[in-house]
């Protein structure tokens, strides 16, 4: 019988090793866009959104948002918002509470630096 302490331990092991390393070690996008792989690379989600700003195209701007604050990390969401217009547009998000708790917390916390 397994206790929960020796499956964490034999779990983290495969994690870690480097023939087991999961598919998103390397590239953490794709646990934000894992249905759209077009969207894995940074220069095509910059693109998209640059050219989202550009037209004002506020729909676009808010389903990156919103795939960003529910699946990626905080560093990666920061590679392409400022917490100020995470902030702003937050409010008007579809994201689980979940997301919007963390994310209320995080802003609080770190507020904008510049």
């Amino acid at each position: 019988m397994w206790d929960t302490h020796s499956r964490l331990i034999c779990w983290s092991n495969q994690v870690e090793s480097p023939e087991r390393e999961p598919a998103m070690a390397k590239n953490y996008l794709k646990a934000v866009f894992w249905d759209y792989p077009e969207l894995c690379d940074p220069e095509a989600v910059a693109e998209m959104l640059k050219k989202a700003r550009k037209t004002s195209d506020s729909q676009t701007l808010r389903w990156l948002m919103a795939r960003f604050l529910e699946r990626g990390r905080v560093r990666d969401a920061a590679l392409f918002f400022r917490p100020k217009e995470v902030q702003e547009t937050m409010k008007d998000l579809r994201i689980s509470t979940r997301a919007r708790k963390r994310w209320e917390r995080l802003l609080q916390v770190y507020g904008d630096p510049g």
